[in-house]
């Protein structure tokens, strides 16, 4: 979560540089998100934190053939609302990951599985709603995206974490590292 701080205050300061939301740094971000909820799930399920749950050896098998939205939808009884936006920006860390080099074939240039993005606000957008967008990649550099990354990757270890946690105030201080982004961006 370190790295993804120091991108996050980057992604800022570049973003108020330019348009206030243009970044080049959600690109690496999204996916380094990803990494540290992978790190936490494994730390958690391996009982780490003084609470696995149930047999922790059979969790960690589970998540080693799985990726973390299945996971975290199997275990850990989070809203829809929250499951959806967690698969929408697992898909977004698919689309930097592995691009795909074709137009998105919406007059956007917005694939259309990834408009919730377009309604949310968080992608860079001309905002021209009747002419085409930027290329999809050049919509996926945006900060409001970054942050929204980071909001929601933030709920999900907070509920990841009370669930494993077996002292309160560890739990707290554990969940206030996911939740550093809040700070006024620079």
């Amino acid at each position: 979560m370190h790295l993804c701080h120091l991108l996050f205050a980057e992604s800022a300061r570049y973003a108020n540089a330019h348009d206030g939301n243009v970044s080049p740094y959600s690109l690496a971000g999204v996916p380094v998100l990803f990494s540290a909820l992978r790190a936490l799930l494994i730390e958690c399920n391996s009982g780490m934190f003084g609470k696995p749950p149930g047999d922790s050896e059979a969790a960690l098998q589970k998540l080693d053939g799985r990726n973390e939205v299945e996971f975290i939808r199997e275990r850990y009884g989070l809203s829809r609302e929250v499951m959806e936006h967690l698969a929408l920006l697992y898909e977004v860390r698919n689309e930097i990951v592995h691009p795909a080099h074709r137009p998105a074939g919406t007059r956007s240039n917005t694939p259309a599985y990834m408009e919730p993005l377009r309604r949310l606000g968080v992608l860079q957008s001309t905002g021209a709603e009747s002419a085409a967008d930027y290329t999809w990649s050049a919509q996926l550099q945006s900060h409001r995206l970054f942050r929204w990354a980071n909001e929601q990757i933030a709920h999900v270890a907070a509920t990841v974490i009370d669930a494993h946690h077996a002292n309160a105030e560890l739990a707290q201080m554990h969940k206030a590292t996911y939740f550093r982004f809040n700070a006024p961006d620079a």
